[in-house]
């Protein structure tokens, strides 16, 4: 199995595991038991290997603002949790608003962020949404660096996740 196709069997993996965090009340802000009973986070280190990005994560959005459900930082793996942000300082708001992956190699020289927040600060990322059934965006699978990285190595571009 490539990498790519590990990629989206994790990424399926991860919806229910991740329902099951929210469900419990617990899914912004998820204790080490939680995460090593689900196994979430060690799924997505896991997928992290596969690339030389530094983070991967399951981020959320509500009431304005973008959580990290599940984080994973290489260089600081003891670290659980990313800064929650308002939603419109991340990349997230175009995944959110497209419903379709969004990826970017260097924001810096990406013309679509010459006005986003996040740009002198994330440089690369690539996300794809997290829907329910009914095609409802959850919240966004991401890898993301704050140097640039190549984003072909996710092959994000084909990939949606839903709940079914």
């Amino acid at each position: 199995m490539g990498v790519a196709e590990d990629h989206v069997e994790a990424q399926s993996s991860a919806i229910p595991a991740y329902e099951r965090l929210k469900s419990r009340g617990d899914a912004t802000r998820p204790g080490p038991a939680a995460l090593r009973a689900e196994g979430l986070r060690e799924a997505l280190a896991s997928l992290l290997q596969r690339t030389d990005y530094r983070f991967i994560g399951i981020w959320r959005f509500e009431d304005g603002k973008a959580n990290a459900a599940v984080h994973y930082d290489r260089e600081n793996p003891d670290v659980l949790t990313a800064q929650e942000v308002p939603d419109t300082a991340t990349y997230c708001c175009f995944v959110r608003e497209s419903h379709a992956p969004f990826m970017t190699p260097n924001a810096l020289v990406d013309e679509r962020l010459a006005q986003h927040p996040a740009r002198a600060q994330v440089l690369t990322y690539c996300r794809v949404p997290l829907m329910d059934s009914a095609g409802t965006i959850l919240g966004t699978l991401c890898h993301y660096d704050l140097v640039p990285r190549d984003p072909q190595q996710i092959r994000s571009d084909r990939t949606q996740i839903r709940r079914r």
